[in-house]
């Protein structure tokens, strides 16, 4: 059995993966991830991380001990499964950007623009053709909103669910549909030009916050994937 290892900026996600996967779980270290795993027979450990190189090091070894399993580490290569980075640097592209478009690629070989809503909010795009084009990163909605908070005197009711991104008559209406409006836009413009570039294009979301984008995205073809930082291991590393 294969255990995969998504780790982002400020959680483990992970899941199993042999005849079947299971679905994507969250721990907060691999002490806490090899007591739930407890008696589960894991052969071999696939990582991703958007940390420090000294964080994954460290999470690389718990991982080996814990598991007495092989390790190997995805790193970002500027070729692999019909996806081209045309960075100057392939090393210097975030992990969970680089693997979320394999996955992306893998569901369909047409242009498509990843969009991966977490602590950061990033866009790629990916010609037909399996070109990278380039990419916006930006913070995400709630790290927008935390921001707001912590330098203005701006107090926002957690609580908050935005309907809509009509103007706000609240503050909190105001932030939550502003932040949520300048996301969508962005998307929205992205898709449209690539749209119009390559027909038919495809906009793939994933991450924490992609249900409360969806759900005001005007593109009919938006497709969420719960996992795509996961499922992209498989083809960075294999599947075996």
């Amino acid at each position: 059995m294969i255990l995969e290892i998504d780790a982002g900026n400020t959680r483990l996600k992970w899941r199993c993966r042999s005849a079947s996967t299971t679905a994507a779980r969250v721990a907060d270290s691999v002490s806490a991830l090899s007591a739930e795993l407890e008696g589960s027979r894991i052969e071999r450990v696939h990582i991703a991380s958007v940390r420090a190189p000294q964080f994954l090091e460290q999470l690389a070894a718990e991982s080996e001990q814990a598991f007495a399993a092989e390790v190997t580490v995805a790193r970002v290569s500027s070729q692999c499964s019909g996806l081209r980075i045309n960075y100057a640097d392939p090393s210097r592209l975030g992990v969970d950007r680089w693997l979320a478009m394999l996955a992306a690629r893998a569901l369909a070989p047409s242009a498509c623009l990843v969009v991966d809503c977490g602590t950061a909010l990033t866009l790629d795009r990916v010609s037909a053709e399996g070109e990278h084009e380039g990419g916006f990163i930006l913070p995400g909605l709630a790290l927008m909103r935390r921001s707001l908070e912590e330098n203005t005197r701006i107090r926002l009711d957690s609580s908050y669910v935005p309907g809509s991104i009509e103007l706000g008559n609240s503050t909190d209406a105001a932030v939550y549909h502003g932040t949520l409006a300048a996301a969508v836009a962005l998307i929205q413009a992205q898709w449209s030009e690539l749209n119009q570039a390559s027909t038919p294009a495809r906009l793939v979301l994933t991450g924490g916050g992609a249900g409360e984008l969806s759900r005001q995205l005007q593109a009919q073809a938006a497709e969420t994937v719960p996992d795509l930082v996961l499922d992209g291991l498989r083809y960075a590393i294999g599947s075996n």
